[in-house]
């Protein structure tokens, strides 16, 4: 039946209306990119501008843009995915750590794809995203909804 298993509610006519566990609306899910994305943009902006010979306001706006267009179009699908199939954990810390765990080997391995290599280098390199997006998902602690 459509209603039958662990987590899930019925509605009329026993459709299956919201799985329980943590849901992370779409406040929370856009709070958690922007803040995922400002901070790590803002590591790499520094690093970048410690290493560059000048330009700093263009590095700024290229950064800002590109950034924040991969974030929209990889981060944010990957963290809506991520909040899905997390949803029936109850123990935010799990949450957390599939934050950190999950961008950073999909940003290493699409990485490895573009040529930035299969090296522990990159790895550390991608490790930046997933604690910016470790730290997003811990600022949208208090606002997820538990069903």
């Amino acid at each position: 039946m459509a209603g039958e298993g662990p987590g899930l509610e019925e509605g009329p006519d026993n459709y299956v209306l919201v799985r329980k566990g943590y849901i992370l609306t779409g406040r929370a899910l856009f709070k958690g990119w922007a803040i995922t994305t400002t901070l790590w943009l803002i590591g790499l902006y520094t690093v970048l501008a410690a290493t560059s010979q000048g330009f700093l306001l263009n590095l700024a706006l290229m950064i800002g843009t590109y950034g924040y267009t991969a974030a929209l179009f990889l981060g944010l699908p990957l963290g809506w995915l991520l909040g899905l199939l997390l949803r029936p954990i109850r123990n935010q810390w799990i949450h957390i750590g599939a934050f950190f765990i999950v961008p950073t080997f999909a940003f290493w391995a699409l990485g490895s794809l573009f040529g930035f290599g299969w090296t522990l280098e990159a790895l550390g390199l991608w490790a930046t995203v997933g604690l910016a997006s470790a730290f997003g998902r811990l600022a949208v602690w208090n606002d997820v909804i538990m069903r």
